[in-house]
């Protein structure tokens, strides 16, 4: 649901800032926005805000983000990579894949790292295996 609502946004060049983690900030030209988004965008206020935040944090990690937060993707080497996927049961799961040289869309080995979990834990196994690689470099 928030990830339909942000991408109506994106498409109608809404852009959305936080400010103090608390607040949102609307970027918009008049004739874009209607009262009825407006009210959906005031219901979904704190989710979009934990969504922004998620984003944020993913991107000072190093992840490419996404669908507005559905895929995180961060490359530690030649066709190795490793994923936060949002699903369809509203949960998050980490994943490493690594990918044959060439134009291979199917891994040859793949690694769950955290299965049906909260962002927050997701987020918390991969980074730990980023910080891991990074000792180990």
């Amino acid at each position: 649901m928030i990830n339909n609502l942000l991408d109506s946004l994106y498409n109608k060049d809404i852009q959305l800032l936080t400010i103090n983690n608390q607040k949102i900030k609307l970027v918009y030209q008049k004739e874009k926005i209607t009262t009825d988004l407006k009210n959906e965008i005031k219901e979904n206020k704190q989710k979009i805000i934990e969504r922004l935040q998620e984003n944020d944090k993913a991107k000072q990690k190093g992840f490419n983000v996404y669908g507005h937060g559905e895929l995180y993707e961060y490359r530690y080497g030649f066709e190795s990579y490793l994923f936060i996927e949002r699903l369809q049961n509203g949960l998050v799961a980490a994943w490493r894949a690594n990918y044959p040289r060439g134009n291979s869309s199917k891994p040859y080995k793949k690694k769950t790292i955290c299965p049906n979990s909260s962002f927050e834990r997701a987020f918390k196994d991969a980074t730990g295996f980023i910080d891991w690689l990074n000792k180990k470099k």
